[in-house]
């Protein structure tokens, strides 16, 4: 029995499939890249200057065909074999910081950090994403909260707030009730009515 009360951190590779296209060939660093789903259909991966070119997430490649070319985006079919050997690896870091890890998908996973103390989950989640960098190549963002639920909006401020360095804790009532009158719960992937 932990003298902390429970805590969750959800760590997710920040546009999973397109940054491990870019650990093996550092030319698509900085350049707007996306991938195409099974028989190459649409969009299911997005880089965030694939984003700011107006790209949306499961549009159809024959729509953004011309966009794509207009503007140099490299785009890739989904080679799954490479995407699920980097979430492997990616794991395997994670279980260094948290000794239960729930894989939630292929990008993203639960922490338990209930048994560490609140003033260093912060730090510790800090750390482990510099280490996943690291020994890996793959960004990642990492939220905090005392349920799952909280833990993934945690990480959805994460993602949209670079202030916050990739690492956003809402164990504290206070900051939890500041950032959720911000969010829109349809903005939470996963949570919300996207």
């Amino acid at each position: 029995m932990s003298a902390f009360p429970r805590s969750y951190a959800l760590s997710d590779g920040n546009s999973f499939y397109c940054s491990c296209e870019r650990v093996f060939d550092h030319k698509l660093n900085h350049v707007p890249v996306i991938v195409l789903s099974n028989n190459d259909g649409c969009a299911i991966a997005r880089t965030a200057e694939a984003k700011a070119l107006g790209i949306k997430m499961g549009e159809p490649w024959f729509m953004m065909r011309d966009l794509c070319r207009a503007n140099g985006v490299r785009v890739f079919s989904s080679n799954y074999a490479l995407y699920g050997s980097m979430s492997n690896r990616v794991n395997e870091v994670y279980r260094l910081f948290a000794p239960r890890v729930e894989i939630y998908s292929i990008d993203e996973s639960f922490l338990d950090l209930t048994d560490v103390a609140p003033k260093t989950r912060a730090e510790l989640a800090r750390d482990m994403r510099s280490t996943v960098g690291r020994w890996t190549g793959i960004p990642t963002c990492v939220g905090i909260g005392p349920t799952k639920t909280l833990a993934k909006l945690a990480n959805h401020i994460a993602k949209k707030n670079p202030e916050l360095g990739g690492v956003c804790d809402l164990t504290d009532e206070a900051e939890r009730d500041r950032w959720m009158r911000k969010v829109k719960l349809e903005e939470v992937w996963g949570i919300g009515a996207l």
